[in-house]
């Protein structure tokens, strides 16, 4: 027979929490900024790579930044307005 473990209402196991309870949310305003200094890193590094792949791989991370840029500064003029 197997001995059946119960846990407390409203509690959920570790593995069951959702990845977002214990994050750093930022801000619209805060989340801009630091885009903008990851979106000149990556640009850094496709310029400083010779590999094909690698290149590939970080001009794809590039245009993604790109849309989140523009998602996020989309973000700003609604509020704004």
């Amino acid at each position: 027979m197997h001995e059946r473990h119960e846990r407390p209402v409203g509690r959920r196991a570790e593995a069951e929490r959702s990845d977002w309870t214990e994050q750093d949310l930022l801000t619209v305003d805060e989340a801009l900024p630091r885009l903008l200094d990851g979106i000149d890193e990556v640009t850094g590094e496709i310029e400083a790579t010779a590999d094909p792949a690698e290149r590939e791989l970080l001009e794809r991370r590039l245009e993604a930044m790109h849309l989140a840029r523009t998602h996020l500064e989309t973000q700003q003029e609604a509020r704004r307005a």
